[in-house]
């Protein structure tokens, strides 16, 4: 650009002219930043997310924890230690037994002789086992059929302990079913299939 001095002389100035931009660069240089904040939103999603998995697996630990059932059935009891089973300390020897060497598994044996030889036996197969058990150790039994929400026809105990009927439940001790108390009940008995004792 040219301007006139006072004196007539001519004054040449440099133009403050606009750089030129390349679109392709200026482009480039915002998706660095997108990038760049996209990596920091995933970055934090993924922390969250690990948080919440290590808070799952905390929480599983500690509800196993103080399980109090589960502690309960940690002593070992042997099977000559169910030759002598008497009033409410015998039903929780038997409990920890089951707990320890026998499983539930849905369709498996439904006699005490299977539940034996595998080790593991449906709610039917548990029940015909623990009554045998504790009829010869001398307890009243009624096995006892109703329905609950997996079964129309699940089977467990009722036996005459200490001066009073308590429910038995074979299947719900097992690990399976998360070692429940042995009086734990998940359905109202409509039926008695068979006595022993009695």
């Amino acid at each position: 650009m040219e301007f006139l001095e006072s004196g007539g002389e001519k004054i040449k100035t440099k133009s403050a002219s606009t750089p030129k931009v390349d679109a392709a660069s200026k482009y480039s240089k915002y998706s660095k930043v997108y990038a760049k904040s996209n990596k920091r939103i995933k970055k934090k999603y993924r922390t969250k997310a690990t948080y919440t998995t290590k808070t799952k697996k905390k929480y599983r630990t500690k509800a196993t924890y103080t399980s109090t059932s589960r502690r309960a059935y940690t002593r070992a009891v042997s099977s000559e230690d169910l030759d002598d089973l008497q009033g409410d300390e015998g039903l929780e020897k038997l409990a920890s037994y089951i707990n320890r060497n026998f499983n539930h598994r849905s369709g498996g044996p439904h006699t005490a002789e299977g539940v034996e030889r595998t080790g593991y036996g449906d709610c039917w197969g548990l029940s015909d086992w623990s009554a045998k058990k504790l009829a010869a150790n001398g307890y009243k039994v009624k096995v006892v059929q109703g329905a609950t929400s997996a079964s129309s026809r699940h089977r467990w105990l009722h036996v005459y302990s200490e001066g009073r009927w308590t429910s038995f439940e074979p299947s719900l001790v097992t690990k399976r079913y998360g070692s429940k108390h042995y009086t734990a009940t998940c359905g109202r008995a409509t039926t008695v299939v068979k006595t022993y004792n009695m």
